[in-house]
């Protein structure tokens, strides 16, 4: 694993804080990938949608600079505070919740 940690920063360490070695990577996802919506046949779906279709921040941090945001995914400071604008406040978090709770139990069944 040493390898590649130096192979990403200026000689493993931390991108944030220039101090620390590097152990974690930001794992913020930047850009989507996967162009085809149609696709003729199985064969094809099955090859476009191999592999990850997302790229991430990657930006080399220590453990100190790094907020864990679920298992196995950490992110960079400045992503971090992205991710927390991104979410909902807590009020309508609740009461989307509630409305698909609501149809998922209201929906006819077969």
């Amino acid at each position: 694993m040493a390898d590649v940690i130096d192979s990403f920063g200026s000689n493993g360490i931390c991108a944030v804080c220039k101090r620390n070695p590097v152990n974690r990577w930001c794992d913020y996802v930047v850009d989507y990938s996967n162009p085809l919506t149609f696709f003729r046949d199985y064969k094809d779906f099955i090859e476009a949608n191999r592999g990850d279709k997302y790229e991430t921040c990657d930006l080399p941090i220590c453990d100190k600079c790094a907020t864990n945001v679920g298992k196995d995914r950490d992110l960079c400071p400045h992503h971090m505070g992205l991710h927390g604008k991104a979410q909902l406040p807590d009020e309508y978090q609740r009461q989307r919740q509630g409305r698909e709770r609501a149809k998922i139990y209201t929906a006819e069944r077969p």
